[in-house]
């Protein structure tokens, strides 16, 4: 019954995303038929779009974050993990957004974003799929497992939604949630993971359970807002989403190199996307990343 629930909500969306941009036509209202102002009413179908919706909550966190830290947000200059984070998947995954700095980051404006990766698996040609990318498992990392990048405890889980639309370039969301199925992890006080794009039904954890740093919780998935199957993966100071400052990874005991043939997937500079600090990794886009001693 829920899941019929969540598919007639899913198809109520996708109509109010199509009549939603309906109120452009309420324009004509002011060069010709005034009736046409009427359209503009249409506008109101956004409000019944979640992602919409979502994106208001994104811009109310940048303000309340902003004020949250006295506008001091962390940085790799003043704040240090508390953790011993690694890589969130076993193997050797590439970072295709992501960094710690403004030209590398994953969404410098949003701030919870900030400092949030998104890594696939490429292989040498700078390809991440092999057939059809209209097929999510045609894509290397589809269904490869997720693993937990540092001893926690499950605080939240969302295992709603199917995987969205795939080609490889645009990004669809054909869920009710940006993040798609994801979960959060307590490390710390006030230190959080999130990771997004989940498989549905593929967790093997549930809320409430303590995980190990290397446990296999959940699989890589194409749900959510996502151009192909990917592993979104942040830090974060608290437990919400949009109203959490995004924290800097400071990453330990993997190995980063550069992306053989990099350039062939991504035209953005990659510069400056590896740091060491105390013994700590900072890395950024184009870089190929394992964790050692799996």
């Amino acid at each position: 019954m829920f899941e019929r629930r969540v598919a007639l909500m899913e198809k109520l969306v996708l109509v109010a995303r199509k009549l939603e941009w309906l109120w452009l036509l309420g324009l004509i209202g002011y060069i010709g038929n005034p009736l046409f102002k009427l359209f503009f009413l249409s506008a109101l179908f956004m409000f019944l779009d979640p992602i919409f919706l979502q994106s208001l909550l994104q811009i109310v966190g940048v303000f309340y974050i902003s004020i949250a830290n006295r506008f001091n947000l962390p940085s790799k200059e003043n704040y240090v993990c508390k953790g011993d984070y690694t890589l969130p998947f076993l193997g050797k995954w590439t970072v295709i957004n992501g960094g710690v700095e403004k030209e590398l980051s994953h969404s410098w404006g949003i701030f919870t974003q900030r400092y949030a990766y998104d890594f696939v698996i490429l292989d040498d040609e700078g390809k991440s799929f092999a057939g059809d990318n209209k097929l999510a498992d045609s894509y290397y990392c589809y269904e490869k497992a997720i693993v937990a990048p540092y001893d926690g405890v499950v605080v939240k889980i969302s295992n709603k939604h199917k995987d969205s639309r795939v080609d490889g370039q645009k990004a669809y969301c054909d869920a009710l949630d940006i993040r798609g199925n994801y979960i959060v992890i307590q490390h710390y006080d006030h230190e959080y993971s999130v990771i997004a794009h989940i498989l549905q039904n593929s967790f093997s954890v549930t809320v409430g359970d303590k995980v190990r740093r290397g446990q296999s919780i959940a699989k890589c998935g194409n749900s959510g807002n996502t151009s192909e199957p990917h592993v979104h993966f942040q830090l974060q100071d608290g437990k919400s989403f949009f109203l959490s400052s995004g924290l800097p990874i400071a990453f330990s005991n993997i190995n980063a190199q550069a992306k053989t043939n990099y350039e062939l997937a991504d035209k953005r500079s990659c510069a400056n996307n590896l740091q060491t600090v105390d013994n700590k990794t900072y890395i950024g886009r184009g870089l190929e990343v394992e964790s050692m001693n799996e």
